[in-house]
């Protein structure tokens, strides 16, 4: 949902991380490749097990068919294939189906008691009894009508070790698994950051762009070939709006000094021609546009100028320069000013764009306060300087730093942007300038820094 207000617009909704959702998929297809691994190992290592344990199988089956040997009693094995088989461990039972009879042989185990097919085939089969599982064959006897031979391991015994590898095998290879896993997503981490890393970049170089910075760019250098379209787009509409903001950089301060030679020559006409009263009223007027000439020119140059970031300001040293400045003037009209508060306040701003301001702030409170007035000038070690009178305050509504605002409420007295070039000073040093009244009466104007340590850099 897009929300439209205040010459702003704001993008609601859910956001996505990028890095965030490359990991979940990577994780998701690595687990996925994981499991179906996994699962073709374990076919492949039950495969390999089943199909050694019918060659062992079949090797016992040839041998039985090998010493095998009727008599009336039942069936006989000879003694030295009954070694040869029991050395196979007694985890091997052996016996003959005989027309639907369990028939032992003499010399060989016979335990369990199972069912097993009988089919015209070998037949290999497995049997859950309890907790033993049990792995067989069934082959029809050489010679023979309706008899079969039985050969049955039970893989749960202590001799089989085969079946106890592959249990080994899963559980280890599980946890194996999960660490190979774990490690991987910690590895794909790294690797997606680091390759997202020139975007972040590119995003802190966007946002340091700002109407006093219009000529910062993205820096392509180093960038994925994905993203420098995108790069390239940013920086081509970085340049439209630095040159648009050039032009009517330019249109206003050509503008100034357009006005600057008809407002001489109409003063000179009112002051050769023309009555008393009637010159004192127009020449009012003329002062006002030609105030207003002058900041439109001071808005200009302060468009184009460049503050670094860096510089230290000794907000005292700004206070007591601009005061003394000023000082004839106040005096003059019957008011007075003073300087209060610390000795030295480092802060990170530009000493020129510093006094520009308060001299805007100073020149608005002797403008609109009647003579008789004190103005206090505190320098504040809280990075601040208030400038503060008593005054009749601050006028109600309205904004107080649009530029003009002042203008439409008294022309006479007002170019209207003394407070708005303040405000936009402090905007550019990276501080803010509030307004208020001091306990009702007068009114009180706060310029507020960023705080410098008292060693920080060269204090101009």
């Amino acid at each position: 949902m897009m929300v439209k207000g205040g010459g702003a617009m704001t993008v609601k909704g859910r956001t996505h991380s990028i890095l965030r959702r490359i990991l979940l998929l990577h994780a998701a297809a690595t687990l996925v490749t994981a499991v179906l691994a996994a699962w073709g190992a374990m076919l492949l290592i039950d495969s390999t097990g089943d199909r050694l344990q019918r060659q062992i199988l079949d090797e016992y089956a040839q041998k039985m068919q090998a010493g095998l040997h009727r008599h009336a009693g039942g069936w006989t094995i000879s003694e030295e294939t009954a070694s040869a088989l029991r050395g196979g461990g007694s985890s091997f039972s052996f016996w003959i189906e005989d027309a639907g009879r369990r028939v032992a042989i003499a010399n060989l185990r016979a335990d369990p008691s199972l069912s097993v097919p009988t089919r015209a085939a070998p037949a290999y089969f497995k049997r859950v009894r309890g907790s033993r599982i049990y792995s067989g064959v069934s082959m029809p006897l050489l010679g023979e009508q309706q008899t079969w031979l039985v050969i049955v391991q039970n893989l749960d015994h202590p001799d089989v070790i085969f079946d106890d590898l592959r249990t080994d095998i899963a559980l280890v290879g599980g946890a194996l698994l999960a660490v190979f896993l774990v490690g991987l997503l910690a590895v794909d981490a790294a690797i997606v950051r680091q390759s997202l890393a020139p975007l972040k970049r590119a995003s802190r170089e966007v946002g340091q762009v700002s109407p006093y910075q219009l000529q910062q760019r993205v820096d392509t250098a180093g960038m994925p070939e994905e993203v420098l379209p995108l790069l390239g787009a940013i920086n081509a509409a970085l340049d439209r709006v630095e040159e648009a903001y050039r032009i009517e950089r330019d249109f206003a301060a050509d503008a100034a000094h357009e006005l600057r030679t008809p407002l001489s020559i109409l003063r000179l006409l009112v002051e050769q021609d023309g009555s008393a009263e009637a010159q004192a009223r127009l020449l009012r007027q003329i002062d006002a546009l030609e105030s207003m000439v002058e900041r439109l020119l001071l808005l200009a140059e302060v468009d184009a100028m460049a503050c670094d970031p860096g510089e230290v300001t000794d907000l005292r040293a700004v206070a007591e320069e601009r005061v003394a400045a000023i000082a004839p003037l106040v005096l003059a009209r019957g008011q007075d000013i003073e300087i209060v508060g610390a000795g030295r306040v480092p802060v990170f701003a530009s000493h020129h764009l510093a006094a520009r301001a308060l001299d805007s702030l100073l020149e608005n409170a002797t403008k609109h306060t009647p003579a008789g007035t004190h103005v206090v000038v505190t320098v504040d070690p809280r990075a601040e300087i208030r400038i503060s009178d008593d005054g009749p305050g601050l006028p109600e509504g309205g904004e107080l730093f649009a530029r003009f605002a002042s203008a439409r409420r008294d022309f006479q007295r007002s170019s209207g942007l003394g407070l708005a070039i303040a405000s936009e000073l402090m905007a550019r040093m990276g501080g803010n300038l509030e307004a208020g009244s001091d306990g009702g009466r007068g009114a009180v104007f706060r310029m507020r820094f960023h705080a410098a340590s008292k060693s920080a850099g060269q204090v101009g």
